[in-house]
């Protein structure tokens, strides 16, 4: 078994199981990746992959266990193989960062500009998709985006900070006059709606169901930018995360806290178990989320138990007193 087989197993199954892709990705001919698979199939004594013909449908059962196995160790190797790099250039490097749109144009942008001022010859790679599961793969260092219901197994979370919503429209405009508006008053006026794949979409529309009243969706924006644009243009009211406002504050649009109309919701740092990343992604963690030192999170990464997700106000409270 060899190092080679292992990248071609996981570069077939990255590739939509095109061994033409996975070649190319390994310098290399599809004959040869052919011939490593069915080499690395019959040293397991297991079918690797689901053929008709000349088609791969899907990985076996079995493929998927080696697959899952192959990632770990092709991670371990690649950890391995920086160590001399740490240790000689402990300030050089790269952090592959998954994350979504906005919290790339928005949450980390503060963390970003301190942390390259710490870190000059450090390059960060920002990557949009699904965060748990590009860090699960090993695919990035780390990823920053707000707390699924359901994470991998192999996949740490920290605590980062609160998502905090607040309704946004025109100056003048007659919901802002409301102290603490319902869902019943919001859905008095024409609404700015979201793409049905986010978070805030899925929120607005348990919430209006929840109450029991049927909003008015004017348009549906494609993403923050432009629901603000068309909330200036005065289409309709929107909610927004209170970061993006903060960020892109406007004369002609004024905020309202809108954090009792929801559900406490968190960004979360994602972290795949077991890691020993360089020491300046530790750095990284703590610009992002101060509650979180390098011994803690070291701790978490390779103990059995999951992280303590003590109320961020309760964290406040304690770093207070200390």
């Amino acid at each position: 078994m060899t190092l080679q087989q292992l990248k071609a197993l996981r570069e077939i199954a990255e590739r939509g199981l095109n061994f033409s892709r996975a070649a190319v990705a390994l310098n290399t001919t599809q004959p040869a990746i052919s011939k490593m698979i069915r080499a690395l199939e019959h040293e397991l004594g297991v079918e690797l992959l689901v053929r008709a013909g000349k088609t791969i449908l899907r990985l076996t059962p079995e493929g998927e266990e080696a697959l899952a196995r192959a990632r770990s160790v092709l991670l371990e190797i690649g950890t391995l193989a920086c160590i001399g790099v740490e240790h000689s250039h402990p300030r050089s490097g790269e952090i592959k960062i998954a994350t979504t749109h906005t919290q790339a144009s928005y949450g980390l942008v503060e963390p970003i500009r301190r942390f390259n001022a710490r870190y000059p010859q450090v390059a960060l790679h920002l990557q949009q998709g699904d965060v748990a599961q590009k860090v699960s793969k090993g695919d990035v260092d780390l990823g920053v985006d707000a707390r699924p219901q359901k994470v991998p197994d192999n996949t740490l979370t920290l605590d980062a900070y609160r998502i905090e919503r607040c309704i946004v429209a025109p100056p003048g405009h007659p919901i802002l006059a409301i102290r603490k508006p319902t869902a019943k008053d919001l859905a008095r006026y024409p609404m700015i709606d979201y793409e049905g794949g986010s978070q805030t979409a899925a929120l607005l529309r348990a919430m209006f169901v929840h109450a029991g009243v049927a909003p008015h969706f004017a348009i549906t924006g494609t993403d923050a930018t432009a629901v603000m644009a068309y909330a200036e243009a005065g289409v309709g009211i929107a909610i927004l995360q209170k970061q993006i406002f903060d960020r892109t504050r406007t004369r002609r649009l004024k905020a309202i806290d809108a954090s009792h109309l929801f559900p406490d919701s968190k960004t979360a740092i994602f972290l795949r178990r077991n890691a020993r990343p360089p020491g300046f992604v530790y750095d990284f963690i703590e610009l992002v989320s101060s509650r979180w030192t390098r011994s803690e999170v070291d701790a978490l990464l390779h103990g059995s138990q999951a992280a303590p997700q003590t109320p961020l106000s309760s964290r406040h409270s304690s770093s207070k007193k200390r």
